[in-house]
C-alpha cells in the first residue's frame, strides 16, 4: 500500500519469532531503506538527525540525556547493557592456541612496505577481505586479560551467506560457530607467518572476550559502528566476521582519517536494523538532544541462535557500500545547496 503522506510504498514483512514461536508483522517503507529520498515525510525515514549527547560527552555532563531510561533499564535484572562489543558471542567459550611456532626470542620491531605487501596479499589468499592497522587503546579491552604489545592488525572475513539464509536456530547457529572457527584458524595462521619472520604477536580470537572487535576496526578506519554495533565496511558492510593480531610491529600503515564517518549520518536517518530485531535488543530513545539507541545484550540471539535480522535489513547489506555512499552525498549536496539559497534570501 502507499502511504498517504509521501507514497512511499509500504511492504509487509514477517518472520517467525524462534523463541516465541509467534509469527511477526510489520510495515516497511522502501525508502527508509536508502533513509534520503522522502526523509522529511516518510514515516519509515523520519528520524531525528541529531546525535545524543552522550555520543559526544559524558551523561553526567551537560543536560545527561539518557540517565533517567538507563537507570530504569539497570533496575530490570533480565536487561543487561551491552558492554560495546556487539553481542555476547563466544564469552564462555575457551578456545585452544593452534600456533605452530612459537614467539622469538629476539623480535624485531620495524618492518618495510614489501612485507606488508606479501603479509596481504597471503592474508587474501587465505579468505581475509579487509585488513586494517592500529595501536592498542585501554579503553577497547572487555576482560581481565592483558595485551601484550602495542600495535593491532585487524582482519575482516565475510559472513557465509548461509548464516543469514537459514532462520535463526540450531542450524542456523552451526553456521555462525563454523565461521567464527575459520576465521581464528586462518588468523592463527596468519600469526604463525609473522612469527617466523621474527615478529612477536598475540591472537584476538574472533569468538573471544579480549577486545572489542568493532572498535578495533573503527579505530584502524576500516569502517563505522551502525546502530546495530556492527562493523561497517566497504567489502562487507556488516556482514563480517573480525579478529586481531596485537604484535610488535611498530612503524604499520596506520590510516590517520577515517573516511567512513558518514555512515553515522546515513544510521541515525535509518534506524532498519532497530525495526528488524525479533528480540528487542535495539532499543531507541528519544532524548532532549535527538536519539540514543541502547543495546540490550541479554535479548540478543545472535550468538546463540546465528540470528543476523538486524544484518538482513541493513542497507550496507541489501544494496552495497558504494550505493549507499552515492545516495548520501547526492542528499548532503541538495542539502547544502537549499542552505545557500536560505542564506541568499536572508
Amino acid at each position: 500500500m502507499k502511504d498517504k503522506d509521501c507514497g512511499c510504498e509500504k511492504i509487509e514483512k514477517s518472520r517467525i519469532n524462534k523463541v516465541s514461536g509467534i509469527e511477526e508483522s510489520y510495515n516497511d517503507s522502501d525508502c527508509a531503506g536508502d533513509g534520503f529520498d522522502e526523509v522529511s515525510n516518510c514515516d519509515g525515514a523520519k528520524k531525528t538527525l541529531k546525535k545524543s549527547c552522550s555520543d559526544t560527552q559524558s551523561q553526567n555532563d551537560g543536560c545527561g540525556c539518557g540517565l533517567e531510561e538507563n537507570k530504569s533499564l539497570e533496575k530490570d535484572s533480565s536487561l543487561e547493557e551491552g558492554c560495546g562489543s556487539g553481542c555476547s558471542c563466544g564469552w564462555d567459550k575457551e578456545y585452544p592456541d593452534l600456533s605452530q611456532v612459537e614467539n622469538p626470542l629476539q623480535m624485531k620491531h620495524r618492518v618495510d612496505d614489501g612485507f606488508i605487501q606479501k603479509f596481504e596479499e597471503y592474508a587474501h589468499k587465505l579468505g581475509i577481505s579487509s585488513i586494517g592497522y592500529t595501536s592498542f587503546h585501554p579503553e577497547i579491552l572487555i576482560s581481565d586479560k592483558k595485551v601484550y604489545y602495542p600495535q593491532a592488525i585487524v582482519l575482516t572475513m565475510p559472513m557465509d551467506r548461509k548464516i543469514m539464509e537459514t532462520p535463526p536456530g540450531e542450524e542456523a547457529q552451526s553456521y555462525n560457530d563454523a565461521a567464527y572457527e575459520k576465521l581464528g584458524k586462518i588468523t592463527y595462521k596468519l600469526s604463525d607467518y609473522l612469527r617466523k619472520h621474527g615478529y612477536s604477536t598475540q591472537i584476538a580470537h574472533p569468538y573471544e572476550a579480549l577486545v572489542d572487535l568493532s572498535a578495533l576496526g573503527e579505530k584502524a578506519s576500516m569502517g563505522l559502528i551502525g546502530e546495530s554495533g556492527l562493523l561497517i565496511t566497504p567489502e562487507c558492510g556488516p556482514a563480517q566476521k573480525i579478529s586481531a593480531i596485537f604484535t610488535t610491529m611498530e612503524n604499520l600503515p596506520v590510516r590517520q582519517e577515517n573516511p567512513h564517518t558518514w555512515i553515522r549520518d546515513y544510521c541515525n536517518r535509518c534506524g532498519k536494523c532497530i525495526k528488524a530485531c525479533p528480540e528487542k535488543a535495539l532499543i531507541e530513545k528519544e532524548t532532549c538532544c535527538g536519539k540514543e539507541v541502547i543495546f540490550i545484550q541479554n535479548q540478543c540471539i545472535g550468538c546463540s541462535k546465528g540470528c543476523t535480522y538486524c544484518i538482513e535489513d541493513c542497507p550496507f547489506d541489501t544494496k552495497g557500500y558504494d550505493h549507499i555512499k552515492i545516495r548520501h552525498d547526492k542528499l548532503v549536496a541538495k542539502l547544502e545547496e537549499k542552505k545557500n539559497k536560505g542564506k541568499l534570501l536572508n
